[in-house]
């Protein structure tokens, strides 16, 4: 089953709550976990995660929080997925080429390269921008609860 971890789920959401702030203004780690019902802790990693491959500046202190380190048209769903759980492989053989014991046999190999091409094509085609117009075409009342101020 195809099927994106919870931490890159987490990650997506976090993104779009940060994407949804006005320019300038920061999305807090507490805010986010709130409005998502995500542990602070694990949300915590996820976004330690984001910031060491460049998709979110953390700026520290009493008034720190989280920013887009790149505009939102930039940040494709590839990005993240890659971000957290690393290169996207439908089958152990596209992670490891040399570790495939059925390599000579193999019959699935050439298709399985196709689906994971197209898969990542569509992925990379998907900024948070483009996820961003949808959601306020198709979810209008979903957004003013993201547009909450930090206290």
């Amino acid at each position: 089953m195809l099927r994106l971890s919870r931490e890159t789920d987490y990650s997506l959401l976090a993104l779009m709550y940060i994407a949804e702030r006005e320019p300038g203004q920061l999305a807090y780690r507490r805010d986010i976990a709130a409005h998502y019902n995500i542990p602070r802790e694990f949300l915590a990693k996820v976004l330690q995660k984001l910031c060491r491959r460049g998709l979110v500046k953390s700026y520290r202190g009493m008034q720190g929080g989280y920013a887009l380190a790149r505009r939102p048209e930039t940040i494709t769903l590839a990005d993240v997925v890659e971000a957290i759980d690393g290169p996207i492989a439908l089958v152990d053989c596209q992670c490891d080429p040399d570790g495939c014991p059925q390599e000579e046999a193999c019959t699935v190999q050439s298709v399985m390269g196709e689906v994971r091409r197209g898969i990542e094509e569509v992925l990379r085609g998907i900024s948070l921008e483009h996820m961003r117009r949808r959601l306020r075409r198709e979810n209008a009342p979903r957004l003013l609860a993201l547009k909450g101020t930090h206290p």
